[in-house]
Protein backbone atom coordinates (compact mmCIF):
# COMPACT_ATOMS: atom_id res chain seq x y z
CA UNK A 1 0.00 0.00 0.00
CA UNK A 2 1.50 3.08 -1.29
CA UNK A 3 -0.71 5.70 1.18
CA UNK A 4 0.64 8.86 2.29
CA UNK A 5 -0.49 10.73 5.88
CA UNK A 6 -1.11 13.68 6.58
CA UNK A 7 -0.70 15.06 9.71
CA UNK A 8 -2.57 18.25 11.27
CA UNK A 9 -0.20 18.99 14.45
CA UNK A 10 -0.92 22.68 14.21
CA UNK A 11 -3.39 23.13 17.03
CA UNK A 12 -2.23 22.26 20.43
CA UNK A 13 -4.92 23.54 23.45
CA UNK A 14 -4.13 24.65 26.68
CA UNK A 15 -4.58 21.87 29.43
CA UNK A 16 -5.61 24.90 32.25
CA UNK A 17 -8.28 27.08 31.93
CA UNK A 18 -7.81 28.89 35.04
CA UNK A 19 -4.53 29.60 37.48
CA UNK A 20 -0.90 29.42 36.36
CA UNK A 21 0.35 28.38 32.96
CA UNK A 22 0.98 24.40 33.27
CA UNK A 23 3.66 24.70 30.35
CA UNK A 24 3.73 21.67 28.74
CA UNK A 25 2.41 21.11 25.47
CA UNK A 26 -0.66 18.47 25.40
CA UNK A 27 0.58 16.04 22.56
CA UNK A 28 3.90 15.66 25.04
CA UNK A 29 2.41 14.19 27.71
CA UNK A 30 3.68 10.86 28.28
CA UNK A 31 1.89 7.18 27.89
CA UNK A 32 3.61 4.50 29.40
CA UNK A 33 7.23 6.23 29.17
CA UNK A 34 6.83 7.48 25.68
CA UNK A 35 5.28 11.34 24.26
CA UNK A 36 1.68 10.65 23.32
CA UNK A 37 2.85 12.31 19.93
CA UNK A 38 5.34 9.63 19.35
CA UNK A 39 2.87 7.25 19.90
CA UNK A 40 1.09 8.61 16.85
CA UNK A 41 4.15 8.76 14.48
CA UNK A 42 4.81 5.27 15.80
CA UNK A 43 1.37 4.04 14.98
CA UNK A 44 0.81 5.53 11.74
CA UNK A 45 4.07 3.91 10.27
CA UNK A 46 2.82 0.09 12.00
CA UNK A 47 0.00 0.81 9.60
CA UNK A 48 2.69 0.52 6.58
CA UNK A 49 2.64 4.54 6.11
CA UNK A 50 6.27 5.70 5.06
CA UNK A 51 5.25 9.15 3.78
CA UNK A 52 4.23 11.64 5.93
CA UNK A 53 3.54 15.37 5.20
CA UNK A 54 3.38 17.36 8.78
CA UNK A 55 1.62 20.94 9.40
CA UNK A 56 2.60 22.61 12.32
CA UNK A 57 2.14 26.07 13.75
CA UNK A 58 2.16 25.88 17.41
CA UNK A 59 5.27 24.86 19.10
CA UNK A 60 6.87 24.15 15.63
CA UNK A 61 9.85 24.37 16.75
CA UNK A 62 9.69 21.68 19.71
CA UNK A 63 8.06 19.41 17.58
CA UNK A 64 10.32 19.21 14.65
CA UNK A 65 12.97 19.16 16.97
CA UNK A 66 11.30 15.81 18.72
CA UNK A 67 10.16 14.41 15.56
CA UNK A 68 13.77 14.81 13.03
CA UNK A 69 14.00 13.94 9.87
CA UNK A 70 11.59 10.81 10.80
CA UNK A 71 14.79 8.53 10.53
CA UNK A 72 14.14 6.94 14.14
CA UNK A 73 10.53 5.84 12.99
CA UNK A 74 11.16 4.36 9.64
CA UNK A 75 9.47 6.82 8.06
CA UNK A 76 10.14 10.10 5.43
CA UNK A 77 8.35 13.03 6.87
CA UNK A 78 7.91 16.63 4.87
CA UNK A 79 7.34 19.85 7.31
CA UNK A 80 5.23 22.58 6.35
CA UNK A 81 4.60 25.69 8.87
CA UNK A 82 1.40 27.38 9.06
CA UNK A 83 1.09 30.73 10.86
CA UNK A 84 -2.16 30.17 13.44
CA UNK A 85 -5.51 30.40 12.33
CA UNK A 86 -4.58 29.56 8.88
CA UNK A 87 -7.20 27.26 7.11
CA UNK A 88 -5.24 23.90 7.91
CA UNK A 89 -7.73 22.01 4.91
CA UNK A 90 -7.66 24.58 2.33
CA UNK A 91 -3.66 24.80 2.77
CA UNK A 92 -3.85 20.29 2.57
CA UNK A 93 -6.26 20.72 -0.25
CA UNK A 94 -3.84 22.79 -2.10
CA UNK A 95 -0.80 20.88 -1.22
CA UNK A 96 -2.28 17.71 -2.36
CA UNK A 97 -1.56 15.94 -5.54
CA UNK A 98 -3.30 13.95 -7.27
CA UNK A 99 -6.68 15.15 -6.20
CA UNK A 100 -8.37 11.33 -6.93
CA UNK A 101 -5.60 9.53 -4.22
CA UNK A 102 -6.71 8.45 -0.37
CA UNK A 103 -4.51 9.58 2.02
CA UNK A 104 -4.95 9.10 5.56
CA UNK A 105 -5.53 12.71 7.89
CA UNK A 106 -4.54 12.85 11.05
CA UNK A 107 -3.65 14.97 14.35
CA UNK A 108 -1.83 14.73 17.12
CA UNK A 109 -4.48 14.65 19.91
CA UNK A 110 -5.86 11.60 18.60
CA UNK A 111 -5.36 7.99 18.65
CA UNK A 112 -7.43 5.52 17.25
CA UNK A 113 -6.84 2.00 17.04
CA UNK A 114 -8.02 1.43 13.42
CA UNK A 115 -6.41 -0.96 11.12
CA UNK A 116 -4.91 -1.63 7.93
CA UNK A 117 -8.11 -2.59 6.43
CA UNK A 118 -9.99 0.38 7.28
CA UNK A 119 -7.60 2.74 4.90
CA UNK A 120 -9.12 1.06 1.80
CA UNK A 121 -11.95 3.21 1.37
CA UNK A 122 -12.83 6.76 2.66
CA UNK A 123 -14.42 6.70 6.04
CA UNK A 124 -14.37 8.97 9.23
CA UNK A 125 -13.45 7.53 12.62
CA UNK A 126 -14.97 8.33 15.46
CA UNK A 127 -14.65 7.32 19.13
CA UNK A 128 -16.58 4.23 20.46
CA UNK A 129 -17.35 6.26 24.02
CA UNK A 130 -20.70 7.24 24.67
CA UNK A 131 -20.49 10.45 23.13
CA UNK A 132 -19.22 9.30 20.08
CA UNK A 133 -16.58 12.14 19.45
CA UNK A 134 -15.47 12.91 16.03
CA UNK A 135 -11.17 11.80 16.52
CA UNK A 136 -10.78 14.40 13.10
CA UNK A 137 -9.11 11.07 11.53
CA UNK A 138 -10.05 10.37 8.65
CA UNK A 139 -9.28 8.43 5.20
CA UNK A 140 -10.17 10.73 2.18
CA UNK A 141 -9.53 12.20 -1.00
CA UNK A 142 -8.85 15.95 -1.70
CA UNK A 143 -12.33 15.99 -2.62
CA UNK A 144 -13.41 14.43 0.68
CA UNK A 145 -11.59 16.01 2.76
CA UNK A 146 -14.81 18.41 4.12
CA UNK A 147 -17.51 16.64 3.61
CA UNK A 148 -19.54 13.96 5.43
CA UNK A 149 -18.03 10.30 5.33
CA UNK A 150 -19.52 6.92 6.66
CA UNK A 151 -18.57 6.74 10.54
CA UNK A 152 -16.59 4.19 11.92
CA UNK A 153 -16.55 3.71 15.70
CA UNK A 154 -12.95 2.48 17.23
CA UNK A 155 -11.50 2.66 20.42
CA UNK A 156 -9.69 5.99 20.99
CA UNK A 157 -7.15 7.35 22.70
CA UNK A 158 -6.82 10.99 23.23
CA UNK A 159 -4.81 14.13 24.98
CA UNK A 160 -7.57 16.50 23.81
CA UNK A 161 -7.88 17.46 27.57
CA UNK A 162 -6.56 16.68 31.15
CA UNK A 163 -9.43 14.72 32.34
CA UNK A 164 -9.37 12.72 28.68
CA UNK A 165 -5.53 12.10 29.14
CA UNK A 166 -6.49 10.68 32.61
CA UNK A 167 -9.23 8.67 31.09
CA UNK A 168 -6.72 7.21 27.80
CA UNK A 169 -3.63 6.74 30.45
CA UNK A 170 -6.45 4.48 32.61
CA UNK A 171 -7.51 3.11 29.46
CA UNK A 172 -3.76 1.91 27.84
CA UNK A 173 -2.80 0.47 31.02
CA UNK A 174 -6.11 -1.84 31.58
CA UNK A 175 -4.72 -2.86 28.11
CA UNK A 176 -1.43 -3.52 29.63
CA UNK A 177 -0.32 -1.44 26.23
CA UNK A 178 -1.79 -3.59 23.32
CA UNK A 179 -1.92 -1.24 20.63
CA UNK A 180 0.98 0.34 21.31
CA UNK A 181 4.57 0.10 21.62
CA UNK A 182 5.47 0.53 25.01
CA UNK A 183 8.96 1.32 27.57
CA UNK A 184 9.89 -0.12 30.75
CA UNK A 185 9.40 -4.13 32.08
CA UNK A 186 6.22 -5.39 33.75
CA UNK A 187 8.08 -6.43 37.16
CA UNK A 188 4.32 -8.25 38.79
CA UNK A 189 0.70 -7.96 36.92
CA UNK A 190 0.21 -4.62 36.09
CA UNK A 191 3.16 -2.84 37.68
CA UNK A 192 6.02 -1.65 35.17
CA UNK A 193 9.14 -0.41 36.58
CA UNK A 194 11.88 1.38 34.78
CA UNK A 195 15.89 0.67 35.24
CA UNK A 196 17.15 1.85 38.35
CA UNK A 197 13.42 2.14 40.27
CA UNK A 198 14.06 2.15 43.87
CA UNK A 199 11.15 0.31 45.43
CA UNK A 200 11.10 -0.08 49.24
CA UNK A 201 9.65 -2.94 50.65
CA UNK A 202 7.15 -1.12 52.92
CA UNK A 203 5.33 1.11 49.97
CA UNK A 204 2.03 -0.22 48.37
CA UNK A 205 1.70 -0.93 44.40
CA UNK A 206 -1.85 -1.14 43.34
CA UNK A 207 -2.18 -2.26 40.12
CA UNK A 208 -1.86 -0.51 36.91
CA UNK A 209 0.75 1.71 37.92
CA UNK A 210 3.75 2.59 35.24
CA UNK A 211 6.61 3.65 36.50
CA UNK A 212 9.39 5.14 34.64
CA UNK A 213 13.91 4.90 35.28
CA UNK A 214 15.53 5.97 37.99
CA UNK A 215 12.12 6.61 39.93
CA UNK A 216 12.65 6.58 43.44
CA UNK A 217 9.46 5.89 45.66
CA UNK A 218 9.51 6.40 49.72
CA UNK A 219 8.59 4.70 52.75
CA UNK A 220 4.72 4.16 52.93
CA UNK A 221 4.03 5.47 49.79
CA UNK A 222 0.88 4.66 47.88
CA UNK A 223 1.23 4.67 44.45
CA UNK A 224 -2.09 3.60 41.84
CA UNK A 225 -4.52 2.59 41.04
CA UNK A 226 -3.59 4.32 37.53
CA UNK A 227 -0.59 6.10 37.81
CA UNK A 228 2.36 6.94 35.63
CA UNK A 229 5.53 8.30 37.18
CA UNK A 230 7.81 9.74 34.77
CA UNK A 231 11.33 9.14 34.61
CA UNK A 232 13.45 10.81 37.42
CA UNK A 233 10.89 11.48 39.69
CA UNK A 234 10.73 11.00 43.42
CA UNK A 235 7.58 10.36 45.67
CA UNK A 236 8.30 11.25 49.45
CA UNK A 237 7.87 9.22 52.43
CA UNK A 238 4.26 8.60 53.35
CA UNK A 239 2.54 9.85 49.67
CA UNK A 240 -0.09 9.27 47.55
CA UNK A 241 -0.48 9.76 43.82
CA UNK A 242 -3.94 8.04 42.60
CA UNK A 243 -5.47 8.28 39.42
CA UNK A 244 -2.66 10.94 38.28
CA UNK A 245 0.32 11.24 35.67
CA UNK A 246 3.79 12.90 37.72
CA UNK A 247 5.90 13.93 35.02
CA UNK A 248 9.78 13.45 34.12
CA UNK A 249 11.81 15.26 36.98
CA UNK A 250 9.37 16.02 39.62
CA UNK A 251 9.69 15.51 43.42
CA UNK A 252 6.30 15.08 45.45
CA UNK A 253 6.65 15.89 49.01
CA UNK A 254 6.21 14.38 52.12
CA UNK A 255 2.82 13.35 53.16
CA UNK A 256 0.70 14.65 50.15
CA UNK A 257 -2.63 13.33 48.39
CA UNK A 258 -2.18 13.64 44.96
CA UNK A 259 -5.14 12.25 42.74
CA UNK A 260 -6.54 13.09 39.64
CA UNK A 261 -4.03 15.25 39.69
CA UNK A 262 -0.93 16.13 36.41
CA UNK A 263 2.10 17.23 38.30
CA UNK A 264 4.81 19.38 36.27
CA UNK A 265 7.49 19.59 38.53
CA UNK A 266 6.11 22.50 41.29
CA UNK A 267 2.92 22.99 38.98
CA UNK A 268 0.36 20.55 39.89
CA UNK A 269 -2.97 20.42 37.47
CA UNK A 270 -6.21 19.53 38.74
CA UNK A 271 -7.85 17.69 35.25
CA UNK A 272 -11.66 17.79 36.84
CA UNK A 273 -11.15 21.67 37.66
CA UNK A 274 -8.50 22.10 34.31
CA UNK A 275 -7.22 24.90 36.93
CA UNK A 276 -3.45 24.94 37.97
CA UNK A 277 -1.74 25.33 41.33
CA UNK A 278 1.62 26.85 41.47
CA UNK A 279 3.60 25.25 44.50
CA UNK A 280 5.97 28.11 45.91
CA UNK A 281 6.53 25.94 49.77
CA UNK A 282 8.89 23.46 49.02
CA UNK A 283 5.98 20.60 49.41
CA UNK A 284 7.01 20.29 45.78
CA UNK A 285 9.73 19.95 44.17
CA UNK A 286 10.79 23.30 41.95
CA UNK A 287 11.08 23.50 38.52
CA UNK A 288 14.77 23.01 37.63
CA UNK A 289 14.61 26.60 35.71
CA UNK A 290 14.30 28.76 38.68
CA UNK A 291 17.01 31.07 39.76
CA UNK A 292 17.97 30.46 43.19
CA UNK A 293 21.33 32.27 44.60
CA UNK A 294 23.99 30.26 43.12
CA UNK A 295 27.67 30.09 43.69
CA UNK A 296 30.02 31.58 41.25
CA UNK A 297 32.45 28.46 41.80
CA UNK A 298 31.71 25.04 42.28
CA UNK A 299 32.47 24.31 46.08
CA UNK A 300 35.28 22.01 46.46
CA UNK A 301 35.58 20.73 50.16
CA UNK A 302 39.40 21.17 51.57
CA UNK A 303 39.41 17.52 52.24
CA UNK A 304 38.78 16.70 48.67
CA UNK A 305 41.49 19.17 47.12
CA UNK A 306 44.19 17.25 49.34
CA UNK A 307 42.81 13.74 48.43
CA UNK A 308 42.81 15.20 44.85
CA UNK A 309 46.57 16.32 45.61
CA UNK A 310 48.15 12.97 46.92
CA UNK A 311 46.04 10.73 44.08
CA UNK A 312 47.34 12.87 41.41
CA UNK A 313 50.82 12.47 42.74
CA UNK A 314 50.58 8.84 43.02
CA UNK A 315 49.39 8.68 39.56
CA UNK A 316 51.26 11.15 38.34
CA UNK A 317 53.48 7.89 35.89
CA UNK A 318 50.18 6.18 35.29
CA UNK A 319 48.95 9.89 33.59
CA UNK A 320 52.53 10.37 31.40
CA UNK A 321 51.97 6.87 30.45
CA UNK A 322 48.45 8.10 29.34
CA UNK A 323 50.01 11.30 27.14
CA UNK A 324 52.40 9.34 25.37
CA UNK A 325 49.41 6.80 24.45
CA UNK A 326 47.67 9.32 23.05
CA UNK A 327 50.42 11.41 21.46
CA UNK A 328 52.66 7.96 19.49
CA UNK A 329 49.55 5.39 19.37
CA UNK A 330 46.44 7.57 18.56
CA UNK A 331 48.30 10.67 17.44
CA UNK A 332 45.86 12.93 19.01
CA UNK A 333 46.87 14.16 22.81
CA UNK A 334 43.72 15.92 23.79
CA UNK A 335 40.72 16.74 22.92
CA UNK A 336 39.77 20.62 23.22
CA UNK A 337 36.54 21.71 24.21
CA UNK A 338 34.06 24.68 25.39
CA UNK A 339 32.14 23.48 27.74
CA UNK A 340 29.41 25.58 29.94
CA UNK A 341 30.37 26.25 33.14
CA UNK A 342 27.96 25.46 36.28
CA UNK A 343 26.90 26.35 38.57
CA UNK A 344 26.03 29.70 37.19
CA UNK A 345 23.06 32.34 36.94
CA UNK A 346 21.47 32.46 33.66
CA UNK A 347 18.16 34.37 32.75
CA UNK A 348 15.69 31.67 31.25
CA UNK A 349 15.47 34.52 28.37
CA UNK A 350 19.34 33.96 27.47
CA UNK A 351 19.65 30.24 28.20
CA UNK A 352 21.35 30.13 24.98
CA UNK A 353 24.21 32.66 26.17
CA UNK A 354 25.69 30.71 29.12
CA UNK A 355 29.16 31.30 30.21
CA UNK A 356 31.68 29.31 28.44
CA UNK A 357 35.46 27.81 29.42
CA UNK A 358 37.82 26.13 27.21
CA UNK A 359 38.71 22.62 28.50
CA UNK A 360 40.77 19.65 27.62
CA UNK A 361 40.61 16.01 27.85
CA UNK A 362 42.35 12.70 26.54
CA UNK A 363 38.98 10.84 25.61
CA UNK A 364 35.38 11.94 25.19
CA UNK A 365 32.68 10.20 27.80
CA UNK A 366 31.06 8.46 24.88
CA UNK A 367 33.99 6.62 24.00
CA UNK A 368 34.83 5.17 27.57
CA UNK A 369 31.74 4.85 28.88
CA UNK A 370 31.16 0.80 29.43
CA UNK A 371 34.36 -0.04 31.38
CA UNK A 372 34.95 1.35 34.78
CA UNK A 373 38.37 1.37 34.30
CA UNK A 374 38.48 2.83 31.02
CA UNK A 375 36.57 5.78 33.17
CA UNK A 376 39.25 5.67 36.05
CA UNK A 377 41.94 5.75 33.40
CA UNK A 378 40.73 8.40 31.06
CA UNK A 379 38.56 10.70 33.41
CA UNK A 380 39.10 9.99 37.09
CA UNK A 381 43.29 10.13 36.95
CA UNK A 382 43.48 13.38 34.94
CA UNK A 383 40.43 14.81 37.01
CA UNK A 384 42.34 14.55 40.17
CA UNK A 385 44.10 17.91 38.71
CA UNK A 386 40.66 19.63 38.50
CA UNK A 387 39.29 18.87 41.83
CA UNK A 388 42.70 20.12 42.93
CA UNK A 389 41.83 23.30 40.65
CA UNK A 390 38.34 23.91 42.07
CA UNK A 391 36.91 23.14 38.91
CA UNK A 392 35.20 20.03 40.19
CA UNK A 393 34.34 17.51 42.89
CA UNK A 394 34.42 13.13 42.71
CA UNK A 395 30.58 13.33 42.54
CA UNK A 396 28.46 15.40 40.65
CA UNK A 397 27.54 15.99 36.76
CA UNK A 398 30.16 16.06 34.24
CA UNK A 399 30.95 19.45 31.92
CA UNK A 400 28.88 19.52 28.93
CA UNK A 401 29.91 20.83 25.54
CA UNK A 402 28.22 24.09 24.57
CA UNK A 403 26.92 21.94 21.34
CA UNK A 404 25.36 19.58 23.51
CA UNK A 405 23.96 22.23 26.15
CA UNK A 406 22.09 23.38 23.14
CA UNK A 407 20.08 20.53 22.50
CA UNK A 408 19.39 19.78 26.02
CA UNK A 409 15.59 20.74 26.78
CA UNK A 410 14.75 24.02 28.69
CA UNK A 411 14.55 21.97 31.86
CA UNK A 412 17.06 19.99 31.40
CA UNK A 413 19.81 23.03 30.76
CA UNK A 414 18.28 24.73 34.12
CA UNK A 415 18.85 21.51 36.30
CA UNK A 416 22.92 21.13 34.33
CA UNK A 417 23.07 25.03 35.25
CA UNK A 418 22.12 24.24 39.15
CA UNK A 419 24.39 21.74 39.48
CA UNK A 420 27.96 20.40 40.44
CA UNK A 421 30.32 19.78 38.27
CA UNK A 422 32.05 16.23 39.25
CA UNK A 423 34.31 13.79 37.38
CA UNK A 424 32.15 10.86 38.58
CA UNK A 425 28.34 10.77 38.12
CA UNK A 426 25.75 8.47 38.96
CA UNK A 427 25.46 7.36 34.63
CA UNK A 428 28.94 6.21 34.92
CA UNK A 429 28.00 3.64 37.59
CA UNK A 430 24.62 2.67 36.56
CA UNK A 431 25.14 2.05 33.17
CA UNK A 432 27.38 -0.03 30.98
CA UNK A 433 26.94 1.63 27.79
CA UNK A 434 26.01 5.25 27.03
CA UNK A 435 22.60 5.58 27.91
CA UNK A 436 19.85 7.71 25.56
CA UNK A 437 18.97 11.25 26.65
CA UNK A 438 15.91 9.93 28.58
CA UNK A 439 18.11 7.80 31.03
CA UNK A 440 20.90 10.53 31.11
CA UNK A 441 18.40 12.92 32.15
CA UNK A 442 16.83 10.59 34.98
CA UNK A 443 20.12 9.96 36.32
CA UNK A 444 21.39 13.52 36.64
CA UNK A 445 17.63 14.80 38.04
CA UNK A 446 17.69 11.80 40.86
CA UNK A 447 21.57 12.63 41.53
CA UNK A 448 20.33 15.96 41.68
CA UNK A 449 18.12 15.22 44.56
CA UNK A 450 20.02 13.02 45.94
CA UNK A 451 23.21 14.29 46.56
CA UNK A 452 24.74 14.67 50.06
CA UNK A 453 28.17 13.36 52.01
CA UNK A 454 26.22 10.11 53.07
CA UNK A 455 24.90 9.38 49.50
CA UNK A 456 28.69 10.26 47.34
CA UNK A 457 30.15 8.08 49.76
CA UNK A 458 27.48 5.08 48.83
CA UNK A 459 28.27 5.95 45.01
CA UNK A 460 32.06 5.44 46.08
CA UNK A 461 31.72 2.05 47.72
CA UNK A 462 29.86 1.08 44.72
CA UNK A 463 32.64 2.41 42.49
CA UNK A 464 34.95 1.00 43.67
CA UNK A 465 32.87 -2.38 44.09
CA UNK A 466 32.77 -2.87 40.57
CA UNK A 467 35.93 -1.73 39.51
CA UNK A 468 37.17 -5.11 42.09
CA UNK A 469 34.15 -7.42 41.54
CA UNK A 470 32.94 -5.98 38.05
CA UNK A 471 29.96 -5.37 37.04
CA UNK A 472 26.40 -7.04 38.50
Amino acid sequence: MNMKAICDFTTIPSLQKQGEPFGFPACFLPLMGKAFVQHVLEYIERLGIQDLDIYLSQYADDLERFIGDGERWGVRITYHLLKQKSSVLSRIAKDVKPAEELFLLCNNLHLPFITKEQLSQPVSFRDTSASGADTLWKVCTKEHLESELPPVAVETLSVESAASYLQSLKQILSRKGEGLIVMGKEIREGIWAGPGTKLPPTCTLVAPVYMGAQVSIGDQAIIGPVAEIGAGCIIDTGSYVIGSSVLSGSFIGRNLDVRGCIVNQNRILNAELSTVYAATDEVLFTAVEVNDALPSKPPVPALSRIIALLLGILTLPVLGLLWLYQLIVVRKPRHHLTVVCHPQQVDSSRLSEPKTMRMHMLRKRAQTRGSLWKHLAWHLIPGFWMILGGKARFFGIPYKTIEDFKNLSRDWQGLYLRSIPGIISEADIIYSQYPGDEMLFAAEMYYSVMESPRYNAKLLGRYVKQLICGRD
